[in-house]
């Protein structure tokens, strides 16, 4: 790894460890916290598996976005911006939204995005100089003709804004017997 690459693993273990330390003490009624009517969160199915609103095969993105709770916002991040995206990258390609079993209570929160963030971390940490500026290729729909650097900089977007909105999140649950 040289030159992009080490910049860009400092700078993401220097948003992930931000947003990881945002994530302490967090606890179930916080997480699926849903601060108004309508929200978008993480949902247990018959089956016993928790999957996100809004998100999967099929299901348009609406024209005014839903506030989200803390739940949904780490299943997206960590399920999908780090942990599907390392496994269409530098796995096999097999990982659908579909697949991911999104994290029902807080404790399992520090596994789930660890377990992502290393699958994420490890494969950029391995990327040569010339494989981050090659295209994504066919498999990326729209995004074919990006390189692999305009990749890991919207994923770390995803962290960056995400992370502030997670804990954006957590101030007002502290103070929720202060809103209107």
């Amino acid at each position: 790894m040289a030159g992009v690459g080490e910049s860009l693993c400092r700078a993401f273990d220097g948003v992930w460890e931000r947003f990881t330390g945002r994530l302490e003490g967090l606890d179930d009624a916080e997480y699926l916290w849903e601060p108004v009517d309508g929200c978008w969160s993480i949902r247990e199915g018959a089956d016993r598996r928790w999957r996100m609103d809004g998100v999967g095969a099929g299901v348009p993105a609406p024209a005014r976005p839903p506030v989200t709770t803390i739940a949904w916002r780490i299943g997206h991040l960590s399920g999908i911006a780090l942990g599907a995206f390392a496994n269409w990258l530098f796995g096999d390609s097999s990982l659908t939204v579909e697949d991911i079993s999104f994290p029902g209570r807080a404790a399992e929160v520090p596994d789930f995005c660890g377990r992502n963030y290393r699958a994420w971390r490890d494969g950029i940490g391995s990327i040569d100089q010339e494989r981050w500026w090659q295209p994504l290729g066919p498999k990326w729909h729209p995004y074919a003709e990006a390189s692999t650097v305009d990749l890991a900089l919207h994923v770390f977007d995803e962290i960056v804004h995400h992370g502030a909105e997670v804990g954006v999140l957590r101030d007002l649950y502290l103070r929720r017997d202060q809103l209107a």
